[in-house]
C-alpha cells in the first residue's frame, strides 16, 4: 500500500500526518478562543484535539514505535532516530498531560475556575505538544522524503 503524498510512507503514516496537522490546527484554534476568554469553547476544542491525538497514537504511532523499538534503541546515533526520540518523548508527555487536563475538566466543565489553577500544566502541555509536532514533521521528512 502506498502513501498519499508520493513519498516512501505507507498510507497509515500519511493519514496520521494529516490527522496530526488537523489536531495541531485545532490546538492553535483553541488557543485563539482562550485568548478571547471563551474558555468553554477552548476546552471543548482541546478535548477534541487530545482525542484525535490519542486515536492516532493507538492506531499509527504506538504500533510503529513498538514494532521498531529494537532499531530505535540500537541506532541512536542516526539523526532520524534522535529526532524520533524527541518527538516520542515530548508527544507521550503532552498526551498524558492532555489526558489529565481533559479528565479533570470534563466533570466540572460548567465551572472553569478550577482550570486557572492548572494554567502552568496547560502551558507545559502546549509547549510539549508544539515540540512534538515540529519533531514529528521532522521525523516524517527524515524517514520518508
Amino acid at each position: 500500500m502506498s502513501g498519499i503524498f508520493g513519498t516512501n510512507a505507507v498510507f497509515i503514516t500519511d493519514l496520521n500526518l494529516l490527522i496530526q496537522i488537523v489536531s495541531f490546527v485545532l490546538f492553535l484554534g483553541a488557543l485563539v478562543y482562550k485568548a478571547k476568554g471563551k474558555f468553554k469553547i477552548h476546552g471543548s476544542i482541546m478535548g477534541l484535539a487530545v482525542f484525535l491525538h490519542f486515536i492516532t497514537f493507538l492506531v499509527a504511532m504506538g504500533p510503529s514505535f513498538f514494532d521498531n523499538f529494537t532499531f530505535l534503541t540500537t541506532e541512536t546515533l542516526q539523526v532520524g532516530v534522535q529526532t524520533l526520540w524527541v518527538h516520542a518523548l515530548s508527544g507521550a508527555l503532552s498526551l498524558a498531560l492532555g489526558f489529565f487536563l481533559v479528565l479533570v475538566w470534563v466533570p466540572k466543565a460548567a465551572n472553569i475556575k478550577g482550570c486557572f489553577g492548572r494554567k502552568r500544566i496547560m502551558d507545559v502541555t502546549a509547549l510539549l505538544w508544539a515540540i512534538s509536532f515540529v519533531f514529528g514533521i521532522a521525523t516524517y521528512l527524515v524517514f520518508y522524503v
